[in-house]
């Protein structure tokens, strides 16, 4: 496939998305960056069909905005029926997926586990093998940029406890380089691993990280820490034989971020103030629009039993440009009568605004505190939010949260 090709690359604004677009453009492509925020949505299907018309591959490169067991289950299974379903329509010769090596390994359970978002990208990859759809899932190894999101779960106070596991991570660059060929080649009906240069064990590459980025805290070596609550060995995290190496060192990447990380440090307050400043527009809207339909929504919780999770909407996904590494989220959270959040941490400046409701918030070492409709809550990179629910048993509350996070990042991360 060397010809000039339509490209839609779902997920096309976030970490790998926005690389793997343009990439691809500079091989003479013409690339579609599919996602909500430029009117693609695989979720409710809107905008697929357009974004499908004429296209010969599809790369899906989305992630689910949390990592709880069942909105991620709901997301890759609604998101993959739906995109599958329009590319069929389309006459899509070729769907390339990004997954992660050792999926089928990670599906043990544990405290805060995350194997339940492992068992949805299971899911995700079950359906496109049965879609009838040529296809080549890349399984990736974990992002250097990641490593901090890794040292953030495991941390107690000023100790992070982690597995000496062994593996093998790469940078986002070269993830984006090995899906752009991919996409490009012929489908493959397989599974192909791609892997950094070098073997490393996890609590060796948390210890190097905090050292290079002056972060105080301990890195203290425990067998028997697991991986995100999972129970690992040496095979669990790395791929098999012969997989695709990328050229990028971990160590090269360090020195290169923490240089970067000094001189954008000086941007960061101008760029968040900047951000929310033009989507604070947009949550004075919605809460105009929830006051609205208050009555129907009451009258819909008083004949009906609702479940007691949050329904999360992503609304918004944004780059910012001006701050390297970093991007914007704008999150509508439903609370039904009742429901409450177990224990976690966002990695991210969050900022809160109730739109309909009462809820109730307290982070670690905070005080609990209830909001309604037009107050505001902030939390930060390090809390830890022990206190989200609904304040009411029998009405429903809804908020929009922004978050400033690394580009990629899971949103949620199960804390202790």
């Amino acid at each position: 496939m060397n010809n000039k090709m339509k490209i839609v690359v779902i997920g096309g604004s976030g970490l790998i998305g926005s690389k793997v677009v343009t990439n691809l453009r500079q091989r003479g492509h013409e690339v579609v960056a599919a996602s909500p925020s430029t009117g693609v949505n695989t979720l409710t299907g809107a905008g697929l069909a357009e974004a499908l018309a004429g296209a010969q591959v599809v790369v899906d490169v989305a992630n689910s905005p949390s990592f709880e067991d069942k909105p991620a289950l709901e997301f890759f299974e609604t998101s993959g029926r739906n995109l599958l379903a329009a590319e069929k329509t389309a006459g899509v010769r070729h769907h390339v997926a990004l997954s992660v090596v050792g999926t089928d390994r990670l599906l043990g359970s544990g405290p805060g586990s995350l194997s339940g978002y492992f068992r949805a990208k299971m899911a995700q990859e079950n359906l496109i093998k049965a879609s009838g759809i040529l296809f080549t899932i890349v399984h990736a190894t974990q992002f250097f940029e990641f490593v901090k999101n890794i040292a953030q779960s495991a941390t107690d106070g000023s100790t992070v406890r982690l597995s000496p596991v062994l593996m093998q991570p790469m940078v986002s660059d070269d993830v984006a380089a090995a899906v752009a060929d991919v996409a490009l080649g012929e489908p493959m009906n397989a599974m192909v691993e791609v892997a950094g240069p070098d073997k490393i064990r996890q609590d060796e590459l948390v210890r190097q990280f905090l050292t290079a980025t002056g972060d105080p805290r301990k890195v203290v070596t425990d067998s028997n820490a697991g991986y995100y609550g999972i129970e690992v060995n040496d095979q669990s995290l790395v791929p098999s034989d012969n997989p695709r190496l990328g050229p990028t060192h971990f160590a090269e990447w360090l020195s290169r971020t923490t240089t970067q990380k000094t001189a954008t440090e000086g941007k960061a307050a101008k760029v968040v103030a900047l951000f929310l400043c033009g989507i604070v527009f947009a949550a004075l809207s919605l809460r105009d629009a929830a006051a609205d339909d208050s009555s129907t929504d009451k009258s819909k919780v008083a004949a009906t039993t609702e479940p007691k999770e949050a329904k999360v909407t992503p609304l918004l996904s944004k780059d910012l440009t001006n701050l390297p590494g970093k991007e914007g989220l704008m999150l509508m959270v439903e609370y039904p009568p009742g429901s409450s959040d177990p224990i976690h941490r966002h990695n991210a400046h969050g900022f809160i605004y109730v739109l309909e409701g009462s809820i109730v918030m307290q982070v670690r070492s905070g005080k609990e505190v209830t909001l309604t409709p037009g107050q505001t809550f902030y939390e930060g990179p390090e809390d830890v939010h022990i206190v989200g629910r609904n304040a009411s048993e029998t009405k429903a509350a809804k908020f929009v949260v922004f978050f400033v996070k690394d580009k990629g990042a899971p949103v949620l991360v199960p804390a202790k």
